[in-house]
């Protein structure tokens, strides 16, 4: 089980290695690619920070100026029941409301009305500043919920940007690489004309031309064999083999160049 699991990963690494044909060029452009994308992803969390921040503090100024309210509510609250005790006060010792109490139980259900009335009021300020604090606590919580999720996106994103830049600098670090190859070998004096390249890669006219270029260079040879086979033909019986055999070697050398 340990050696399936050991291949496997030899696997995973070799695979990943292949996409790093030329790490210096590959990993470079990754990395302007990286860079772009924190900045990117930094100036974007910054704008939606302060956004968020904005809204966040008008919330807590509504909630301020609920708060205030409310006391301000209470205080008149207050300050009528004061007032009512005063008048009623009054009218216990004025002779006039003493000797007619329906007048007296009109001005207390009045009063009480009012005071039930202000109650109500109070109670509604009261309950709309609560929930203006409640709203208030969600932003809060629901920023803290954005800004985590939003960075956890945003780190995603940029491991996404370089992989794909792992990938997309492979589709012609590929070429690149077939080429200098193939370029060694005809600096060599192997004319093997290269295969194509793989559906995706980059710079497919590039390596056509170069491609069309070790044609060339092998009809040229092909040519030049004949020319040599001619040569070879019309000195047989002029020459002796020894004297023959350098041309047959250099015949030899030039066909096995064409592969």
């Amino acid at each position: 089980a340990g050696r399936g699991v050991s291949m496997s990963g030899g696997r995973h690494q070799r695979s990943f290695k292949n996409y790093l044909l030329d790490p210096h060029f590959q990993l470079k452009y990754t990395g302007y690619l990286v860079l772009i994308a924190i900045a990117l992803s930094a100036a974007l969390g910054i704008i939606l920070w302060r956004t968020s921040d904005a809204v966040i503090s008008q919330s807590q100024k509504s909630v301020s100026l609920g708060e205030e309210v409310v006391k301000r509510g209470r205080d008149v609250v207050d300050e009528s029941k004061k007032v009512s005790q005063v008048v009623k006060m009054n009218i216990v010792k004025d002779p006039d409301y003493k000797d007619n109490p329906a007048l007296r139980d009109a001005f207390d259900e009045d009063a009480k009305k009012q005071d039930e009335r202000l109650n109500q009021q109070q109670a509604d300020l009261e309950a709309q500043a609560s929930r203006l604090k409640e709203q208030s606590t969600q932003l809060a919580q629901q920023r803290s919920t954005m800004a985590w999720a939003l960075g956890g996106v945003l780190i995603a994103l940029v491991l996404l940007i370089g992989l794909a830049g792992i990938i997309v600098t492979h589709r012609v670090a590929g070429p690149i690489f077939k080429m200098k190859r193939h370029l060694r070998e005809v600096g060599e004096g192997h004319l093997k004309v290269p295969s194509a390249l793989r559906k995706g890669d980059e710079l497919v006219h590039f390596f056509e031309t170069f491609a069309d270029m070790v044609r060339d260079l092998r009809k040229r040879q092909e040519g030049e064999i004949a020319m040599l086979d001619e040569a070879l033909e019309s000195l047989r019986g002029k020459a002796s083999d020894e004297d023959l055999k350098p041309l047959e070697d250099l015949r030899k050398e030039m066909q096995d160049a064409l592969g």
